[in-house]
């Protein structure tokens, strides 16, 4: 098939959980279709990836942007106007006037068997889009995540900009779903969502995947050893529900564990920690912010508990595959593992309440057997169901079915 691709976002380096979901389909997707990839293309900081995007497709269209630095005064003139629109501010920052004429120039060619968008967050660009058939991949329910942020939120201000943006983001998102020929959702838990949110009836799902070569201990034997008393967490800091989680766990979990166990330590490892969090963090003398990291094996690889604080968020999470496949025993809450078949007890640890969350994250630190064998389980659930390779089948599969359907 001739595929047509838009991820707004620029792949490499694949560093968040929908780019490594989206990059590791589009590398397998690659092999048996012609793949025409648009993408926004921020110079000089993305230059050096350029040349990796055959990996991805057969033709790669970049499109020029510069992405506003967070926290500073032209970030937030901008984002005021963005209040007023009827989208959310989200939708409006993956919109543009270039990446919308990319895609149309692309579209009118004639020559594509499917389109795809990536991210509902980026289907305005889409919306002149109308001779071909057309799918959405969708990462994340995404007013869920704006609902939690609203319910999460502290001071009256907050709670104002993230009820709006529930709400717009509601409508959008209801809207959006009914204008492609098949969504793409990436657990069951969301396909439910959308159904009864939305009453959508278009809805496919693919499972969550995990590179089980890359994430494998066995390539880390005999050169990195578990630091005793140590937890981890794996995520996009710049992305607010992972903030949110480490705010969270600093504030509510963290204290609980410290009494237990003085020594214990906790890395927090990815990429743009916010000011907020970094003035916390120095109140923490045993917490470490990585920033961006090339590799977050080895942090995981040292660490003997990984933890997931996650309150906010939708989708299918894919740190929690990650620390599986590298043996480790985790604790999360049932919000930060939705969507996946995982078994308490089993193969991880679930609980809400901070101070059994704590507990149970005590147990595990004192108990190497009882981390071995969940470990263990972990990775066995993992490498026997979900490699990319099974995922991508899947995907592919989809895709014929919406081309065939639509024709």
């Amino acid at each position: 098939m001739n595929i047509l691709f838009l991820s707004q976002r620029f792949l490499l380096p694949m560093d968040t959980g929908g780019k490594i979901r989206t990059g590791k389909i589009l590398q397998e997707l690659s092999k048996q279709n012609h793949i025409t990839l648009i993408s926004n293309v921020e110079s000089p900081k993305d230059d050096p990836f350029v040349r990796e995007m055959k990996h991805f497709c057969s033709q790669f269209i970049p499109v020029s942007w510069k992405e506003p630095k967070r926290y500073t005064l032209s970030f937030y003139l901008k984002l005021i106007p963005k209040v007023f629109s009827i989208y959310p501010v989200n939708v409006l920052n993956d919109t543009s006037k270039a990446l919308t004429r990319a895609v149309i120039e692309e579209a009118r060619k004639g020559k594509y068997d499917l389109a795809i968008c990536d991210f509902v967050q980026s289907a305005l660009n889409f919306k002149f889009v109308s001779s071909i058939p057309t799918l959405l991949f969708q990462h994340n329910v995404e007013s869920i995540i704006s609902e939690r942020h609203y319910r999460n939120a502290k001071d009256p201000v907050s709670r104002l900009f993230w009820w709006l943006q529930w709400k717009k983001m509601f409508r959008f998102e209801k809207e959006s779903l009914k204008k492609f020929d098949t969504v793409i959702a990436v657990s069951e838990k969301d396909r439910e969502l959308f159904e009864k949110l939305y009453g959508a009836k278009n809805i496919a799902t693919i499972p969550t995947g995990v590179d089980i070569s890359f994430f494998n201990p066995d390539n880390f034997v005999n050169t990195i050893t578990e630091k005793p008393y140590s937890l981890v967490f794996c995520g996009s800091m710049d992305w607010l529900p992972n903030e949110d989680a480490i705010m969270y766990f600093l504030k509510n979990i963290f204290p609980f564990i410290k009494r237990e166990i003085p020594e214990v330590s906790f890395t927090v490892v990815g990429r743009n920690p916010s000011p907020k969090l970094k003035n916390l963090v120095k109140d923490h003398k045993n917490v470490r912010l990585t920033g961006w990291v090339e590799d977050i094996r080895p942090y995981i690889m040292e660490s003997s508990v990984y933890v997931i604080p996650i309150r906010i968020g939708g989708g299918t999470r894919m740190k929690v595959y990650e620390a599986m496949a590298m043996k480790k025993a985790i604790v999360s809450t049932s919000i930060g593992i939705e969507g996946l078949p995982v078994e308490n007890g089993k193969n991880i640890f679930i609980e809400d309440d901070p101070e059994n969350f704590a507990r149970k994250t005590i147990e595990l630190l004192k108990n190497p057997s009882l981390r071995k064998l969940t470990g263990e389980n972990a990775r066995s659930f993992v490498v026997e169901n979900f490699s990319w390779q099974k995922v991508s089948s899947v995907f592919q599969h989809i895709c014929e079915d919406t081309v065939n359907k639509v024709h």
